[in-house]
């Protein structure tokens, strides 16, 4: 008789470390980050500019995302799943909705921000309190109908060992649903935001540079750095996950012989580092475009806060 090893002790199974240590350091720099952003905007801004409402939003989303990690966490350190399969749609669903609500959430701030520079006479009727909490709401509301026929896609499953998995394992039925539901999703949820940023973060550079706008060399840097920054977290973080994904479930579905399965891994662990990354767009936003009014009292009190993290 085959003797059959069993997970995680294969090698293929090098996931299970990994992802134990990521989310480990997700879950112990993302909780308080993201924590005190979300109070530092509800208590100490009050919600009333639109970053503040829009990053608000982002730092929820993040922290829906941190606080299933435990769960997470338990199954990749021990390669085992008692909690039953209703408990398993949660913290897959989680992460896929902190992915697309972030994504999109990413790009409202780029637009916001690129209003707020070249165009800012002409977009105030936009740039408003009621318009942001509106589109927050939107996302919410499409982020919660995508979520159903995830969570749907998530179960669990028992190996050749008689061991209950979760996250991983899907039949061919589920890979081709799934795979019609992340193509759809990669379009909406990430293209279209990417678009956004890039051609926000070009036509913002470009303004700066050739136009005399009201403001200093010194803050128009830092207005671009955060552009870029934007840029280069939302790139890093989210495109390389869906190609390595959708390569990986052409893999499954037999139209591609090359297993991407090590890439998908590690390119999960980048989109899952988003959440701690997130602060960083708070600060910069901050610090570039909110000195006006509250750089003596709330403004000062979140830099300081981060800076000491």
């Amino acid at each position: 008789m085959e003797n059959v090893t069993c997970p995680p002790f294969d090698s293929s199974y090098f996931r299970y470390p990994l992802f134990t240590l990521v989310y480990s350091v997700v879950l112990v720099l993302g909780l308080p980050l993201n924590g005190i952003s979300l109070w530092i905007f509800f208590r100490r801004l009050g919600l009333n500019s639109v970053p503040a409402i829009y990053m608000a939003n982002l730092a929820l989303s993040d922290l829906l995302f941190i606080i299933s990690l435990p769960l997470r966490i338990y199954y990749f350190a021990t390669a085992r799943w008692p909690f039953g399969d209703a408990m398993c749609m949660i913290p897959g669903t989680l992460f896929s909705v902190n992915i697309y609500s972030s994504s999109l959430f990413i790009g409202l701030i780029s637009l916001d921000r690129f209003l707020a520079v070249v165009y800012p006479l002409r977009s105030r009727a936009l740039r408003t309190p009621g318009f942001a909490r509106l589109a927050c709401g939107m996302v919410w509301l499409l982020i919660l109908a995508l979520g159903i026929p995830i969570a749907l896609n998530h179960g669990t499953n028992k190996d050749a060992c008689n061991v209950t998995r979760c996250f991983e394992s899907y039949s061919e039925k589920n890979w081709k649903f799934g795979f019609i539901i992340l193509c759809l999703i990669t379009g909406f949820g990430i293209i279209v935001p990417l678009v956004i940023i890039a051609l926000s973060t070009v036509l913002v550079v470009k303004t700066l540079h050739t136009r005399k706008v009201g403001s200093t060399v010194f803050k128009k840097h830092k207005i671009i750095w955060m552009f870029i920054m934007n840029l280069l977290m939302y790139a890093v973080c989210f495109v390389p996950f869906h190609v390595a994904f959708i390569l990986y479930a052409l893999h499954k579905l037999k139209y591609l012989q090359y297993n991407f399965f090590n890439a998908q891994t590690v390119t999960m662990c980048l989109a899952s580092m988003n959440s701690c990354l997130d602060p960083i767009i708070y600060y910069f936003t901050a610090d570039a475009f909110w000195k006006k009014k509250h750089e003596d009292t709330a403004l000062t009190s979140m830099k300081t806060v981060l800076q000491d993290q």
